[in-house]
């Protein structure tokens, strides 16, 4: 019998020890896991605080068509690029283009500006935003006019051009006596700055502001010239106030006579191409706006007198965006905007003045105003970036 008591207490004890050593090894691996993912959450807690970014500034460029971001990592910790996430009105970018001062990294140091690029974002007017006016530069504007957006911003100031980045800080100005005698038109378009002077020719300049050369000069096919568009094979001239001519965009010889007086243009006083030709036109004090093919062809009426008053400029959105868009300088204090059919998209009136001369759209909205300066307004389109741990900027373009 005590042979059998002894058994089963060894029985008992070697249980014992067994389920012990089970318990305390699913006890020290569940501690162990807790402790782990504890350090985890530390980890990312402490990683998330040390996560920042800032879009300092967001371009898009219609002659390439791309759209630019420029984000800094202003928190304390290195990132990964390719952790990054980039969605544009709430669309996730799937193809992007990203480096650093022009350098291929997947390191993103701290206070490094990354750059990002999207070729074709579909970016879009958004008629229903608020506060649009993102801000007004006057202190080197004495009277400007005619303006054209590229890398830069160009306003024609007088008889000379202001030079300003795409977020309204003075860059310099371009004053040339000798080739700007009188200029009342200006284009930027590629590598180059054309001016409209004297109503006889068009001046090429580089982007910089040194004269080129005179591109266009021809008194038997541009007696007059009023005003002019580019596209990247056209320049589109309106003549003597009654016909539209065009002459090569890398020659600058005559090509031909496109649209002749008559139709429904009689007094074109400014043209922009995109895809039509569209031209504002004042026929006895009443302004309307004619849309004509590439061709010249299909010449029509697409907004009448009723809806515009003192209107001095127009312009196209650029083919990158969803809907392409007119923007049209209308009773002097607003900017009408309109889908290419002519029907009425929204009005843009804030942080205007009632001296608003010239307009032009590619990406943002940028306004020339002879109370206010240069004043650049949102398109609308939200721009958002998202790295590691879910940390994000938001910008309206």
């Amino acid at each position: 019998m005590g042979f059998s008591v002894s058994a089963t207490m060894a029985i008992f004890l070697a249980a014992f020890l067994i389920l012990f050593s089970i318990l305390y090894a699913s006890v020290t691996d569940a501690f162990d896991k807790v402790t782990v993912s504890l350090d985890e959450r530390y980890d990312d807690m402490s990683e998330r605080s040390q996560t920042q970014i800032s879009i300092i500034d967001v371009n898009y460029y219609r002659d390439t068509n791309d759209l630019e971001v420029l984000v800094q990592n202003t928190g304390s910790i290195a990132l990964e690029i390719s952790e990054s996430n980039l969605l544009v009105s709430g669309l996730f970018m799937s193809s992007f283009i990203t480096d650093i001062e022009g350098k291929t990294t997947d390191i993103w140091l701290p206070l490094e500006v990354l750059t990002i690029t999207v070729n074709d974002p579909l970016i879009d007017f958004d008629s229903d935003v608020g506060l649009r006016n993102l801000v007004a530069n006057d202190a080197q504007l004495s009277s400007p006019t005619s303006l054209s957006v590229g890398e830069c911003a160009y306003v024609l100031d007088g008889n000379s051009i202001d030079v300003f980045t795409l977020t309204g800080t003075f860059s310099f100005t371009i004053t040339d006596s000798a080739h700007m005698v009188a200029p009342s038109d200006i284009k930027v378009f590629g590598e180059y700055l054309y001016v409209l002077d004297e109503a006889s020719h068009i001046d090429r300049f580089d982007t910089d502001g040194n004269w080129v050369d005179v591109f266009v000069s021809d008194a038997t096919n541009a007696s007059t010239p009023v005003s002019f568009a580019i596209d990247s094979d056209y320049i589109y001239m309106i003549d003597n106030f009654d016909h539209i001519d065009r002459f090569n965009i890398s020659t600058g010889v005559f090509v031909d006579q496109l649209i002749a007086n008559g139709g429904t243009m009689t007094s074109p006083i400014d043209i922009t191409v995109g895809a039509y030709i569209f031209v504002l036109d004042n026929s006895s004090g009443s302004n309307h706006i004619d849309r004509y093919g590439l061709d010249g062809s299909e010449g029509a009426q697409i907004i009448g007198s009723g809806m515009l008053s003192s209107t001095t400029d127009i312009s196209v959105s650029a083919g990158g965006l969803d809907e392409r868009s007119l923007f049209i300088t209308n009773n002097s204090d607003e900017i009408l905007v309109a889908y290419e059919n002519g029907t009425m998209r929204g009005t843009i009136d804030e942080g205007l003045s009632d001296s608003v001369w010239g307009v032009d759209a590619t990406g943002k909205i940028f306004v020339s105003d002879s109370v206010n300066g240069l004043v650049i307004e949102r398109l609308g389109t939200s721009v958002k970036v998202v790295v590691e741990n879910g940390i994000s900027d938001i910008i309206m373009l």
